[in-house]
């Protein structure tokens, strides 16, 4: 065994890669609080950088794959898979968005269970988990439903992700997504199978893996239904290889039954929650709960800056025209007031239409919206925590906090405690003394309550 090597007592339980970096977040509070404490990297660490964090049991990926297309995922993707691999946890993990969120041209989910296949052979199919009943995501008879607002909605009737700005959902039936997607066969585990004895359901599973099915999709719409789904995995999962599964931070829970079984439980990380004065939000969401979030902070105290493409655009080949942004920010924290920077107010906010017109008449995919908008959220960010010394940040938005994290220059990211389940705030860990320590919620979309801002400020 090499210097560093982890033991058959330490082995990782799950290493996973997440398609973004609010979804990252989410599956580390999901292991977390279940008692697998978890460090989110931002690329695949050596042995070495593990030995910092000895008290880890799962490890994981931010990545920024939702956004991607077919051709760049096939580029990046089969590196850091072979690198998850040779970590040897038990099972690795693909995380996805609750919701779904993939096209056959953005984020596409059946090119990971093409790439899975050349990495890892051991099983001639991939399990697909993405209820997480704790979101309150459901998935029945291979239909998926998510909340909002107190109701439940089936997926392709959700008031946010039918009219989602790049991955929009049309269909509600996941077997059928995948197949527009380019999956070849989806069998399904249901409800009504799932209440079988685990032996029982152990055979349901073979029968159908008899017709050679290239995915199965596993129904879920509790807590014991995810841990049972859990139970099945390990008894399928070959010993000396990791399992490659897909999923959402429901896989968190459903692999922490697993870890209890065999009492593979680890003492919770000592990081606490330090009293903070001011916070600083960043958002580059159009969710309309996060509209709710920001129209409560303004009207309870924060100040409010709204930055249109057309700014931040001119802000970055303008160096003077940056500076009155950084400065105008600074000088609202240096005031003692708390301080949200927005590009859209909600998804009717006329902005949208203006700057999607915008990147057409720069020749630029409407795609890159998110990418330029919320590096450049990150890039003010960072340059307002140097200058203010503030030290902690909230970025709104699963594709702007991919983009605004890799800004910051941090190297890993650690739960400090929950807020609203699948945002919690976290400690960053980073080569940059301004950075190192500073206390980072990650919030998607549809994610928090009305004051969720106020919340993470006063924890």
């Amino acid at each position: 065994m090499q210097q560093g090597e982890r033991t058959q007592d330490n082995q990782l339980v799950l290493s996973f890669y997440g398609d973004d970096f609010t979804g990252s977040t989410d599956a580390m509070e999901s292991l977390t609080i279940n008692g697998l404490p978890t460090v989110l990297f931002l690329d695949v660490p050596s042995q070495s950088m593990l030995e910092r964090f000895p008290h880890v049991k799962c490890i994981g990926i931010a990545g920024d794959s939702r956004v991607m297309s077919p051709e760049q995922m096939q580029a990046e993707l089969p590196d850091i898979f072979k690198r998850l691999k040779e970590l040897r946890s038990h099972f690795v993990h693909y995380k996805v968005c609750s919701t779904f969120d993939s096209s056959k041209d953005i984020g596409n989910i059946a090119t990971v269970v093409n790439i899975s296949k050349d990495i890892f052979g051991e099983l001639s199919w991939v399990p697909v988990l993405v209820a997480a009943p704790d979101l309150q995501r459901y998935t029945v008879f291979g239909n998926h439903f998510a909340a909002m607002n107190g109701e439940t909605y089936r997926l392709d009737r959700h008031p946010t992700m039918s009219h989602h700005p790049i991955t929009p959902m049309s269909e509600a039936d996941l077997r059928e997504v995948l197949k527009e997607q380019g999956a070849k066969e989806t069998a399904g585990i249901n409800l009504v199978e799932l209440q079988q004895p685990l032996d029982a359901l152990f055979q349901t599973l073979n029968v159908k893996l008899s017709k050679q099915p290239e995915v199965v999709l596993f129904d879920s719409a509790s807590k014991a239904d995810v841990e049972k789904v859990g139970l099945l995995l390990e008894k399928v999962r070959e010993p000396k290889e990791p399992l490659f599964l897909i999923g959402s931070s429901g896989v968190g829970h459903a692999i922490s039954a697993v870890a209890k079984d065999k009492q593979a439980m680890a003492s919770q990380s000592p990081v606490k929650p330090t009293k903070r004065d001011r916070l600083l939000v960043v958002s580059g969401s159009c969710s309309p709960v996060t509209q709710k979030q920001l129209e409560w902070a303004m009207n309870h105290g924060f100040e409010g800056i709204h930055l249109t493409l057309e700014e931040v655009m001119a802000a970055k080949k303008d160096e003077q025209a940056k500076r009155q942004l950084v400065e105008k920010a600074c000088q609202t924290i240096r005031d003692g007031k708390d301080l949200v920077m927005f590009t859209a107010l909600g998804p009717d906010d006329p902005s949208i239409a203006r700057n999607q017109q915008k990147m057409l008449e720069n020749g630029l995919p409407i795609s890159e919206t998110s990418k330029i908008l919320g590096s450049y959220l990150g890039e003010l960010a960072k340059l307002v925590i140097q200058e203010t010394g503030i030290e902690r940040l909230v970025v709104a938005g699963g594709d702007t906090s991919s983009y605004a994290t890799k800004e910051l220059g941090i190297y890993a990211l650690e739960m400090i405690t929950s807020i609203s389940p699948g945002a919690p705030l976290c400690r960053c860990y980073s080569d940059d003394d301004s950075i190192d320590g500073l206390e980072l919620a990650l919030k998607g979309g549809q994610f928090g309550q009305d004051d969720y801002f106020a919340e993470v400020k006063d924890i």
